[in-house]
């Protein structure tokens, strides 16, 4: 009991199970249309609809399935149990296309003959009032839900109308004949008229059911959307404050759209403001595009070209690029920079011509930027006991002493922090200018890229 209701509150499971009951009644009719009058056309038919019956089943099965929510062992949701659904249903119109393919031929070479049956085409005729109403439904439950299994489903049964009503047409064709003279209609090629409409049946299902196994082979390869990665472009795009859109991998698994984009923002943005963004972007990827995991990275755009082309900096004199802000003013753009000169002895004149050639690649990027250049000597190597000493002389004038020292190498970025101990009725003022006056005494001997942290403490041991 709790099954059922579980099938019956879920709306996409509940089409499904009432398209199944549907196929089950169709098929029904068809058989007894066919037993009426011998019709390979009406025989293919309920072939047809009977191989609905076993492709309703599983697309039952599979949409229940691929409903469930994501959990610890399915992370990404089971939104590919829909695309199996597919592949195996497709292999089963496939089969039964190439059956009653068989059933055709033979009939044209026997010459077997069906005679129309007006309670046939009665059968056949709510047959058809029964599959245009599934269609409907099933069109409207896959709009709702982004369903693509139900969408082809709605498509499925909306063309088998059509089917119906060649085969019904061709009955009623030759009930006509039949009634002007008995036998004309077969005399007029009545039977090679039915198997040529079964074939053009066949031909119809086999195309749907290659169709249907190469759209669920590319969901389950994982295929890329076109349609959908330049459908999420555009709404990216249209976002507030987006600058650039790229690196798009969208596909889809079942119902369910997988979406990971990479979007460009201002360089001079915050961290929350450029989180706001992204939460806008996802938020119009999955109100445009319906059900959908979305990732979105956030570049800052502007940081990002200029980085890129000062790593292609070609002057030898330039080791390190380092401290780089992007600022803006009612007058423009202002970059500033720490830059890092070989050799202690370079000349200003040198360090002038590799200064211009920054300039210049920045300016390509920003043409009328303000660029500002802080030269820096080449680093040397971190020597603990020059470190201390420097500190204590520091130290010793306001009656501190310093504790442990560490340096710790980060992407060759020394970090360098100096514990010190002052007098505990130091304010915090003359603290802060202490530890000021300590890190600016290392600059004088250390050049950047250091990153220098004092910590002032209150000396407990002078009590």
């Amino acid at each position: 009991m709790r099954g059922l209701y579980t099938y019956m509150s879920n709306e996409k499971t509940r089409v499904a199970l009432f398209s199944l009951l549907a196929s089950v009644l169709i098929t029904a009719m068809n058989i007894i249309a066919w037993l009426l009058t011998n019709s390979l056309a009406v025989l293919a038919e309920a072939m047809h609809t009977f191989l609905d019956i076993l492709v309703t089943t599983i697309t039952l099965i599979a949409v229940n399935v691929g409903s469930k929510p994501p959990d610890k062992e399915h992370p990404f949701g089971h939104g590919k149990a829909e695309s199996i659904g597919g592949l195996f249903g497709s292999l089963f119109i496939i089969v039964a296309g190439i059956l009653i393919g068989y059933e055709s031929a033979e009939r044209i070479i026997t010459r077997t003959p069906f005679s129309p049956d007006v309670i046939a085409i009665i059968v056949m005729a709510i047959a058809i009032a029964i599959d245009v109403n599934r269609s409907r439904a099933l069109r409207r439950a896959a709009t709702k839900w982004n369903s693509r299994a139900l969408e082809a489903d709605s498509y499925h049964f909306l063309s088998d109308v059509a089917i119906e009503v060649s085969v019904v047409a061709l009955m009623i064709i030759g009930l006509l004949m039949e009634r002007f003279r008995v036998g004309l209609f077969n005399e007029w090629g009545g039977t090679t008229i039915d198997a040529l409409v079964a074939f053009a049946i066949v031909i119809y299902f086999s195309i749907i059911g290659a169709r249907i196994m190469r759209t669920s082979i590319d969901e389950l390869m994982d295929r890329s959307s076109e349609e959908l990665t330049n459908r999420v472009a555009n709404i990216a795009k249209s976002v507030q404050g987006v600058v650039s859109v790229k690196d798009i991998r969208a596909r889809r698994i079942g119902s369910i759209a997988h979406i990971e984009v990479t979007i460009g923002v201002s360089d001079h943005l915050g961290i929350a403001e450029a989180h706001s963004i992204a939460d806008n972007v996802e938020s119009a990827i999955r109100r445009e595009v319906g059900p959908s995991i979305v990732m979105v990275h956030v570049e800052p755009e502007l940081r990002e070209k200029i980085e890129r082309a000062l790593a292609n900096v070609g002057d030898p004199l330039i080791i390190n690029i380092h401290e780089l802000n992007i600022m803006r003013s009612q007058s423009g753009a202002i970059v500033s920079m720490h830059m890092v000169i070989r050799g202690g002895d370079a000349k200003l004149s040198d360090a002038d011509k590799a200064i211009n050639e920054v300039k210049n690649i920045i300016r390509q990027i920003l043409p009328n930027a303000l660029v500002w250049v802080h030269l820096e000597p080449d680093m040397k190597i971190i020597n603990t006991d020059d470190i201390r000493r420097i500190a204590d002389l520091v130290c010793s004038k306001y009656g501190g002493h310093v504790g442990d020292i560490n340096v710790i190498n980060i992407e060759g970025v020394n970090a360098i922090h100096i514990l010190v101990y002052l007098p505990q009725n130091m304010n915090i003022v003359e603290a802060h200018n202490v530890a000021t006056e300590i890190e600016s005494e290392i600059a004088k001997i250390y050049s950047m890229p250091h990153h220098v942290t004092v910590s002032v403490l209150p000396d407990t041991k002078a009590l």
